[in-house]
């Protein structure tokens, strides 16, 4: 019978590398071909939102709003991959180069907002503190009151990025170092720099329908996918704090397979292109986990419960698994 007590990360990668043997060298491997075609792909489509944005300024009528819907859409998918990409930066997978992994990803951050320093700060502590009070992002260490709690969820759902956006530089500014603080001071310069430049030179249809309007669209699919990453779940246990989906293949498309948010978790190192193959080779070892097969699926449950103030972890599936190391291996 396999323990069942709670697992730390360090337990479970322990564990689960050991497992995985030589497999798992080839997919923390960086591929620089793989990486530019993702950036070209979405830098096409949002070329695409902008080329629309700009005819609606042609347009008139139904034709008019059309064009600015298509604009939205297209950018709002292009500007949410870039958010995924300047997270694959902040874990040091965007390219081998630490200059350029740096400097594209502070463009990448300047489509959205973001400063790359700050928000390597803050997830680095989200990465290190899963499952602990210290965990920035983790609701269920600032209050034990369920009201409060799901008032907070809430707030994540419906404006968790706008305050993200707001909150980063100043709690990154006060953990970070003094190195963490000039750089992010050096980027915020840069990102103005950049900002004032689009409102001088670029004609305001191109820059409020192929921008400025998908930003609340993207902010919308940042707050669903970090819900569903960690909402209700077993904070304690790291094979059920960070759920993993397995949505339709192009939602995942759109993604960059983050939603294989588990195995991320537990090998953050390993570029998104590889969590797929990652997820083949692991799922069947492991003895639980947190999942779901949709977001909306997800995000049905998570309403039906906030009624109740019910904060059970949603989709903890267990699994009988042949005898290993998983239920309670040493850290390494």
């Amino acid at each position: 019978m396999l323990p069942s007590e709670p697992l730390t990360t360090r337990q479970a990668r322990a564990a689960l590398t050991e497992i995985l043997g030589d497999a798992l060298p080839p997919l923390r491997e960086l591929r620089l071909g793989r990486r530019l075609e993702e950036m070209a792909v979405f830098g096409v489509l949002w070329g695409v939102g902008l080329a629309l944005a700009w005819g609606s300024g042609q347009a008139e009528g139904a034709a008019q709003w059309a064009l600015r819907g298509g604009a939205v859409l297209a950018s709002a998918l292009a500007l949410n991959a870039f958010v995924l990409l300047l997270h694959e930066g902040m874990h040091g997978v965007l390219f081998r180069s630490p200059v350029l992994n740096r400097w594209v990803s502070v463009a990448l951050g300047a489509t959205v907002g973001m400063s790359f320093s700050a928000y390597r700060v803050l997830h680095t502590m989200h990465h290190d503190h899963l499952g602990s009070d210290d965990d920035p992002d983790d609701y269920a260490a600032y209050t034990d009151r369920p009201v409060v709690f799901w008032l907070m969820q809430g707030l994540r759902l419906s404006v968790g990025a706008f305050i993200y956006l707001v909150a980063i530089p100043i709690v990154a500014s006060r953990r970070g170092t003094a190195g963490d603080r000039v750089r992010i001071a050096q980027e915020y310069v840069v990102l103005a720099l950049l900002w004032t430049a689009a409102a001088l030179l670029v004609p305001s249809s191109i820059l409020i329908w192929g921008w400025l309007a998908a930003l609340p669209v993207v902010a919308l699919m940042v707050q669903i996918r970090g819900l569903t990453q960690h909402g209700l779940t077993e904070r304690h246990d790291a094979l059920l704090s960070s759920r993993t989906v397995r949505p339709h293949p192009v939602v995942a498309f759109f993604l960059l397979n983050e939603n294989y948010h588990l195995e991320h978790h537990l090998y953050p190192e390993v570029p998104s292109y590889h969590l797929p193959a990652l997820h083949r080779a692991a799922w069947d070892h492991l003895p639980r986990t947190c999942e779901d097969t949709s977001y909306l699926g997800f995000l049905g449950r998570f309403v039906q419960q906030s009624w109740a103030l019910d904060e059970t972890p949603v989709g903890v599936v267990h699994r009988d698994v042949p005898a290993s190391r998983l239920g309670g291996a040493e850290p390494a």
